[in-house]
């Protein structure tokens, strides 16, 4: 259950960012950087290093404290982590162009996603990652975010 709060948080503050400031993300973006977090969390923790290795660059904030934000030049999405390193989440931050976008988002696990809870948050297993995708933003400026947990150590 502290899994599933902490999550929440992170999708809850990575909302406002989703929805005010990204460009439109084409959906090929998106899926592409998932599968980048997907690499990020990795079961040694994240992984900076992965990111950079990957293209994305550290955004300049005047706040040098998690959470952290990077972007990449030819996508027009952006990824937080909770942290610099160790256990915790990478999230993909994106703006959509309708509502109805984020049904075709999700039409790529070709029904086999779990429905949304009551907070419209959809969560499965992928590769050892507990995952959440909720649509954000507005009905004008829609967003999804999608978080990707580290694996948990056995």
């Amino acid at each position: 259950m502290i899994v599933r709060g902490l999550i929440g948080l992170a999708l809850a503050a990575a909302a406002v960012p989703a929805a005010a400031e990204l460009p439109v993300a084409p959906l090929p973006d998106i899926y592409e950087t998932y599968n980048d977090c997907l690499k990020v969390a990795a079961p040694t923790g994240l992984s900076q290093e992965t990111l950079a290795s990957l293209g994305w660059t550290r955004a300049k904030t005047s706040d040098s404290s998690p959470p952290l934000f990077f972007g990449k030049v030819d996508r027009k999405t952006l990824i937080m982590l909770t942290g610099p390193r160790g256990e915790g989440l990478c999230v993909v931050l994106a703006r959509i162009e309708s509502p109805a976008t984020f049904g075709e988002f999700l039409k790529a696990w070709g029904g086999a996603l779990p429905p949304a809870d009551n907070k419209g948050v959809i969560s499965f297993s992928d590769a050892g990652h507990l995952v959440q995708i909720r649509r954000t933003g507005t009905d004008q400026e829609p967003a999804l975010s999608m978080a990707v947990m580290t694996p948990e150590k056995k």
